[in-house]
């Protein structure tokens, strides 16, 4: 057995020698050239980057200021965003050829992709000292940037490369998506209609509202008149989202009004954190304040993006003397393309507050039992003109009655 065992192991050592003297063979057969085809069939045929980097190194073993091949790799470096290996075969042929146009061109995207934006800038300037007229560099300027957010130097770039009537596919599209970004403005206009199956009259609410974008998030200012509880009245009402540093930010509003079907005033504040593999945790707090009482509402949600799809699961803690009322909010949205473009489902159960109307004016009270279905959308009617919606059905129980209303909301808006 022994000796069976040292046969087979010698056969076998034999034949692996034996093929890895044939795939020598093999590619010492090969030219330069025809090594650096098979890397490229490799790579994109196989989708074996690490074979066909073996191949590529080969063949600059052979030739090491064959450039194309050298740059060839560093894109496979890029496109496993292994930005410093693909640096590090750049600045290797651009040491040796500072005006490769290539390899200038193929820097600016590793720099680009790897946040070195500055640098990015640095390399396409450099590249059009070199090109001036190199249209390819000018839309990398352009979309350099774009994604540095100086958006009037980038629609001066696309209007430079459209300024020869070319009518450059590329830099129309670049220059339609900046001009919208400088878009700092956005009006809303709205209404909604509430049906209740017994003891309330219909509800009516008309809404406008303005949204500015500033550098450090938007801020929207909102005027609302309603008619319900046999009467009517105006709120006004501010919100913010400020960014507060990378992956935090905050939600900070105020409303006040003068109407009896009104809180007097109300404020909100959260706090909304990015988390890793794509989730936002948001907590916070609202407060509503009607004159002769205050109600203090907490809330906490946990946001999950994946793909297209958005889901929000969110609860809300309403501490009272009779104890703390809790409800629950599941949203799932599916977006279309852009975030401009979306559709939701949404569900909550449980108990929260809510304002009935009375002689002395509004108050709120806990419902005991509640429930609510909704669906709301928005579609882009063109790049500036949007429309939206809502309709939605909610049923909740009370001590004395149980009210059930169907809800139904229109909304269009202009950015400008």
């Amino acid at each position: 057995m022994d000796v069976m065992r040292k046969l087979v192991m010698i056969c076998v050592g034999f034949l692996l020698i034996n093929s890895a003297m044939v795939l020598a063979q093999g590619t010492e057969d090969l030219s330069v050239d025809e090594l650096y085809e098979k890397a490229r069939t490799v790579a994109f045929d196989d989708g074996d980057y690490d074979a066909a980097r073996e191949f590529a190194y080969k063949a600059l073993d052979r030739s090491p200021d064959y450039h194309g091949i050298r740059i060839f790799v560093a894109r496979l470096y890029n496109w496993e965003s292994n930005y410093k290996k693909a640096q590090e075969e750049l600045s290797y042929v651009l040491g040796k050829d500072p005006q490769n146009r290539r390899a200038l061109m193929v820097l600016v995207d590793t720099q680009t992709w790897s946040g070195q934006k500055d640098a990015a800038l640095k390399t396409v300037n450099k590249g059009l000292e070199y090109y001036p007229d190199d249209t390819e560099f000018m839309l990398k300027k352009a979309s350099v940037l774009y994604g540095m957010e100086s958006y009037e130097e980038a629609e001066q770039a696309y209007k430079r490369i459209l300024a020869d009537g070319s009518g450059n596919r590329k830099a129309r599209e670049g220059l339609e998506d900046v001009q919208l970004q400088q878009m700092k403005y956005r009006a809303t206009i709205s209404y909604r209609y509430d049906r209740f199956q017994t003891i309330f009259d219909p509800w009516h609410f008309t809404q406008f509202g303005l949204t500015r974008q500033t550098p450090i998030g938007s801020i929207t200012g909102r005027v609302e008149y309603a008619r319900r509880f046999g009467s009517d009245g105006v709120q006004f009402n501010v919100d913010a989202y400020p960014s507060i540093a990378k992956g935090l930010y905050a939600y900070v509003s105020g409303g006040y009004s003068q109407a009896s079907i009104y809180p007097d005033y109300r404020f909100g504040f959260s706090l909304y954190k990015s988390l890793p593999s794509a989730f936002e945790l948001e907590a916070g707090m609202r407060y509503l304040d009607f004159g002769t009482s205050q109600t203090d509402i907490y809330t906490v949600s946990l946001t999950k993006y994946l793909g297209s799809y958005l889901f929000t699961a969110r609860t809300y803690l309403v501490p009272s003397s009779g104890g703390t009322s809790k409800s629950l909010n599941i949203v799932t949205r599916r977006y279309f393309g852009t975030a401009e473009s979306y559709l939701s489902l949404n569900a909550g159960y449980g108990s929260a507050p809510t304002e009935i109307g009375t002689s002395s004016g509004t108050i709120a009270i806990d419902a005991l039992d509640s429930w609510s279905v909704s669906v709301d959308g928005q579609y882009p009617l063109s790049k500036v003109w949007f429309i939206g919606g809502n309709m939605g059905f909610d049923s909740s129980e009370y001590p004395n009655f149980t009210r059930e209303r169907f809800s139904a909301k229109v909304n269009i808006s202009y950015r400008f």
